[in-house]
Formats: C-alpha cells, structure tokens, sequence
C-alpha cells in the first residue's frame, strides 16, 4: 500500500472520513494523497486541514493509481465524461457513490475497466465500519487485495453481489443513522425521567455498543433476548410494549425504504 497514489474525486464528509482511517492506519503517506473538490474555499480549507494536496482534475488522475470517486450522484455524469477523456484503463477505480450501478460507468470508461463499488459506513470514522464490496467482472487479484487494505483499515468488509447492494445500503450505509435516532430516543426517555443529558446519552450509546459487541463475538440474538427477558421482568414488559407497536416491522420497513432511494437513483440513470 505504501507504494500507492491516492487520488480522492471529490472530498465531503466520507471522503473525510476515508482519508483520516488511511491517515491513522498509516497505511499511504499524505505526500501520496491527493484530492480535488468543487468550492475552492473548501479545499483550501481541507488542504489545510489535512495536509494534503489539491489539485486539478487532469493532474490528479495522470499522478494516482488509485481513484476514489466521492461525488454525488448528480455530479457522476460530467465526471466520467471528463474521466473517458483524461483515460483511466490503467488505473483502480473505487467508487462510494450510492445507487449507480457497474453498467453506469462502464457506459462511459469501458467494460475492462478495474472498479469496486465500495459502500462505507460513518463509523469507518472510528474503525468500527462497515463496508460492502461489488467488484465489476474481470477484477484483477491486485485490485482485491489493495481494496480490501485500504477498507479493512476502517472495520468490517463484506463482498456482495450487486443485486444485494441497494439492501446493503438501506442496512449498513444508512443503518448508522437509524441507530443514531434510536440511541436519541433511548437517551430522551433516561432525560424525561430526570437524567441529565450526557448521562443518557452514554448510558443509551454504552448500551448499544455492548449489545452489538456481544453479538459480533458470536451470541444469536434470540438466544440473548431469552436470557434478559425473564417472565414477569422489566424486558419482557418492553418486549410487550415493543410488539404492541411493531417496532421490529417499523424498522424492518425503514431500512427498506434507504435501499427503495438507493434503487431509485440507480433507475434514474
């Protein structure tokens, strides 16, 4: 990896929180790490920020072997028409946008081009992400290998096939966010009872992180919901509540309603 170029296309929150992981994981050198984005006065500030170097589009692509595409999908269009111009065949492309599907940009770069579709989570910020994988066909074993350092770097990966990849988005993209309002809620029932707020938040946030952790180590969340909710105990009664109001259905069509928006974008182009 520390022979790699990195050039990110754009550099918004996720880029951010890309750079930063690479950063921390020392895996590239920020002398390797280039980045261009649309406001000049906010990549000033980010060259600032990170210490990294802007450029121009031209420049960046003919310098990294490694293209990160971080636009937002009404901005893919325009860039890849520039990209087919500049010339890509001999570079990686990983692209995060959401919903744009393989097709999409071999439309505009060619079918042999080496691509991963990568879908990161917020919580790559603090190691503890989580990644989807879609390799376009004919991928070679280093673009597997180098992608799948860049991303381990900042938590779990998991390959995919890209039928799956809307639901992924709906599930880990924009899971984080669902999270965050539940641990919200969580955190406002402790403060209505008369906890301050810190104090709720990290009891409700502490509560999630354990809860989750000891599913990671193996636990099968049936049996664990067996062992807390004694008949007759505090659990149980929230259980009940819980299934009066089909909060596990509600959820279930929340995040299927994130992977319906991340369909969508993919139909509209």
């Amino acid at each position: 990896m520390a022979q790699q170029i990195l050039g990110f296309i754009g550099f918004g929150h996720m880029a951010q929180v890309m750079c930063k992981a690479i950063e921390n994981a020392r895996l590239i050198p920020r002398s390797q790490i280039f980045f261009i984005r649309r406001d000049p006065s906010k990549m000033k500030a980010s060259a600032q920020e990170f210490g990294i170097t802007s450029t121009t589009l031209e420049t960046l692509v003919s310098k990294s072997t490694i293209l990160l595409i971080c636009v937002r999908p009404r901005d893919l269009v325009p860039l890849l028409q520039d990209l087919a111009r500049i010339g890509v065949k001999d570079k990686f492309i990983i692209s995060v946008v959401s919903g744009l599907k393989i097709s999409f940009y071999q439309k505009y770069l060619g079918s042999n081009i080496q691509l991963l579709r990568a879908m990161p989570n917020i919580a790559s910020a603090v190691h503890k992400g989580a990644t989807i994988f879609t390799f376009a066909s004919g991928a070679t074993s280093d673009l597997k290998t180098t992608a799948n350092l860049l991303f381990s770097s900042m938590g779990l990966v998991t390959e995919l096939p890209e039928n799956l990849m809307d639901l992924a988005t709906g599930l880990s993209g924009s899971g984080p966010g669902f999270v965050f309002r539940l641990i919200d809620a969580m955190a406002k029932a402790g403060e209505k009872g008369g906890m301050t707020r810190p104090q709720a938040l990290q009891l409700a946030a502490q509560t999630f992180a354990g809860a989750a952790e000891l599913i990671l180590k193996g636990g099968n969340p049936l049996d664990l919901m067996h062992q807390i909710a004694v008949p007759g105990g505090t659990t149980e009664a929230g259980f009940e509540m819980m299934k009066k109001n089909e909060i596990e259905k509600h959820l279930q069509m929340t995040i299927e309603a994130a992977a319906h928006k991340s369909k969508q974008l993919s139909e509209e182009h």
